[in-house]
């Protein structure tokens, strides 16, 4: 299953592609890599649902962990994994 949303960062805002999506986070790569998105606190929003606060990991030069501060309620991730 693949989402799209967008993270914002303190300096920064990237269109995002949303993958593996749990209740503890999600991979996210950013749709166009020369937009760097920092490792670091940023908020994800999945559409329009959101804003998650999350801390981001790089994997690489488009694709970053993120990590939510707080879990996701069981029912939003029923709602994506319908989509």
């Amino acid at each position: 299953m693949t989402l799209y949303g967008e993270c914002i960062g303190a300096d920064t805002q990237a269109r995002v592609r949303i993958s593996s999506l749990v209740g503890n986070g999600c991979e996210v790569e950013v749709e166009s890599p020369q937009l760097v998105v920092v490792d670091g606190e940023l908020a994800l929003w999945i559409g329009a649902v959101g804003p998650f606060r999350a801390t981001a990991s790089r994997c690489d030069r488009s694709r970053l962990m993120l990590r939510f501060e707080e879990p996701l309620d069981p029912k939003i991730l029923d709602h994506f994994q319908s989509v």
